[in-house]
């Protein structure tokens, strides 16, 4: 994973293989995965774009972290940083910071920290985001302009009509790219697939 970090802007994602290269023909768009986190400074809200070959954009409320800052410090990488924690999505977590880079980020949907959030984990080491390194970038964050805008439910239902009714969901595809069937739509397996099982997810049900 990768986080691009500048003072008004963020996005946490996948980094890109190296090398990778898309088999599909020119004209064809080249298919979308996994999920994207985008903050931006001002805004109370977080920006998810989600990939299913399509892109989707879903606006949520920006996520509050109470964070307790402490007086403890370590080196992340040469740089020195302070400790944080909080409790966040039903986990207890520690994150390290790093003051001398006022950047409000940090990996996932963790932030709002006086200094760009460096590492992090959970109490049970469970879910850690580690310090591989910093890089400047001349990169410019901005939201992919050919995302479709929708809800967490309707992207929900979307994905599960992907995994139930293959057929179904290459018909809604072809039609948002375009409306001509093998040309503007992926090719993909009519077989349904069988339902992802997850046993312990970052998010997890907050104790009542």
């Amino acid at each position: 994973m990768i986080l691009v970090a500048g003072k008004r802007a963020s996005v946490y994602r996948a980094q890109p293989k190296r090398g990778a290269a898309s088999a599909a023909p020119p004209d064809m768009p080249k298919p979308k995965f996994g999920t994207e986190y985008y903050f931006f400074a001002g805004q109370n809200k977080m920006t998810r774009i989600e990939g299913l070959f399509n892109a989707y954009r879903i606006d949520e409320v920006l996520p509050v972290q109470n964070w307790k800052v402490t007086g403890d410090t370590a080196t992340k990488g040469g740089l020195k940083c302070q400790k944080a924690t909080t409790h966040f999505k039903g986990r207890d977590y520690t994150a390290w910071f790093c003051p001398s880079l006022p950047i409000h980020a940090g990996p996932w949907k963790l932030s709002g920290l006086p200094g760009l959030i460096l590492e992090a984990y959970d109490s049970k080491r469970e879910v850690q985001f580690l310090f591989a390194g910093l890089d400047k970038t001349a990169e410019t964050i901005s939201l992919p302009t050919d995302a479709i805008k929708t809800t967490d439910a309707g992207f929900e239902r979307f994905r599960e009509t992907s995994r139930k009714d293959p057929a179904a969901f290459s018909k809604a595809l072809t039609m948002q790219n375009g409306g001509v069937p093998g040309k503007s739509g992926p090719q993909i397996d009519m077989k349904p697939a069988p339902a992802p099982v997850i046993n312990n997810p970052i998010e997890l049900t907050e104790k009542k």
